[in-house]
C-alpha cells in the first residue's frame, strides 16, 4: 500500500473537496463517526470518564475515512 498520494492525486483531492458531492460510503462513515463522537461526549458529560475504547474506534473510523477519500481520488469509488 502506498503511503503518499502523487501530486496529481493531491490535486484531484483538492478539486473533489470543493464539490458538495460525497460518495455514499464517505457520507455513511462520516455519519457513523459523528454519532460515535456524540455518544462519547454524552458519556463523558454524564460519567466524567473517558471511554478509551470508543475513542480508539473513532480514530480507526477516521483513518478508514481517509482511505475512502484516497479511493475516491483514485476513482475506485464514486
Amino acid at each position: 500500500m502506498e503511503k503518499f498520494l502523487s501530486p496529481e492525486e493531491v490535486q484531484k483531492v483538492c478539486e473533489l473537496a470543493q464539490s458538495s458531492y460525497r460518495p455514499k460510503e464517505i457520507v455513511g462513515l462520516k455519519n457513523q463517526i459523528e454519532g460515535e463522537i456524540h455518544a462519547a461526549e454524552l458519556n463523558y458529560s454524564v460519567t466524567g470518564v473517558i471511554d478509551h475504547e470508543r475513542i480508539q474506534r473513532i480514530v480507526s473510523m477516521k483513518l478508514e475515512l481517509d482511505g475512502l477519500y484516497v479511493k475516491w481520488a483514485r476513482g475506485i469509488i464514486s
